[in-house]
């Protein structure tokens, strides 16, 4: 779906549909998007369609949707039901303690570059025990990552990128548990699917089994967010795991005019790995 083409309207419309036409019970359909206010939008969007009928309707971020996972399960985990979430201070502080009792020095090896390689290891599926150096960096990484961990184990407390983590490493090794959202999970809906990380595309599949009623829209186009852990690469993947799958192809673009959109596609058309599209719009011409 390219930029303009009303890739949130698209999901929306889906979820009314399902709910309205086919009598899908809202308890049982979740829809993932990235932001808080995305998620409130769409929320908002689909109440407005409906007239309020959403009673149960599972709508949020990939990590809200994992705490609130995680504090129901939490009979399951080493957590419990009340653990704390640090924020992006309170990790740094977490990280400052480790550096500190490790005598790793701090203006070689900066709390928010450790942090970082740490966060990437996570959004991996990396834990501390997988980790494999492969400079020196990532030797004091992997001296650093197991300390951070126990600290944050200390005060039965995630950072953000366990909520991922956990939550997949649970579905993984509890069947239990799995099954449950199994049964539970009828429907599954990604927005903005190439910001997803290696993570976050394996909660999708984990989530969306074994019915794989998943619904994903997203571009490639439109992937700026590599730096924070999200590949692209996904979309391709995507299409690897569930060759079954339907593509549709949103190209009419309805907020810029034809000459912007020309200008983008001779760009962005240089990029092999992308699926070829020529977006269109019925505003003509518009200012050089």
């Amino acid at each position: 779906a390219g930029p303009g083409s009303g890739k949130t309207r698209v999901l929306t419309h889906r979820i009314a549909h399902l709910i309205y036409h086919n009598h899908v019970s809202p308890e049982t359909i979740m829809a993932v998007t990235f932001t808080n206010k995305a998620a409130g939008e769409m929320k908002e969007r689909i109440i407005n369609l409906l007239g309020g009928r959403v009673g149960g309707l599972q709508i949020g971020t990939f990590h809200s949707i994992c705490a609130r996972l995680l504090r129901k399960e939490g009979d399951n985990t080493r957590y419990g039901h009340d653990f704390n979430i640090f924020d992006s201070d309170d990790q740094l502080t977490v990280m400052r303690q480790a550096i500190r009792e490790l005598a790793v020095d701090s203006k070689k090896f900066s709390p928010e570059r450790l942090r970082y390689a740490i966060s990437t290891a996570k959004n991996n599926l990396i834990t501390p025990d997988e980790f494999t150096p492969l400079d020196y960096f990532g030797e004091t990484v992997g001296r650093v990552y197991p300390r951070y961990q126990s600290i944050l184990h200390e005060n039965n407390a995630m950072d953000f990128d366990d909520l991922l983590m956990q939550m997949v490493m649970l579905l993984r090794s509890n069947a239990q548990v799995r099954q449950k959202y199994e049964n539970r999970i009828q429907y599954l809906l990604i927005d903005e699917f190439q910001d997803t990380n290696a993570a976050q595309y394996a909660l999708v599949q984990l989530l969306g089994a074994p019915q794989n009623n998943i619904f994903v829209v997203g571009d490639e186009d439109q992937a700026i967010y590599a730096f924070r852990g999200a590949d692209y690469r996904n979309v391709a993947q995507f299409r690897r795991d569930h060759p079954e799958a339907t593509q549709i192809i949103l190209d009419q673009n309805y907020r810029s005019t034809q000459r912007v959109l020309n200008v983008a596609r001779t760009l962005i058309e240089k990029n092999k790995h992308r699926t070829p599209k020529v977006l269109f719009t019925d505003r003509k011409g518009g200012a050089k």
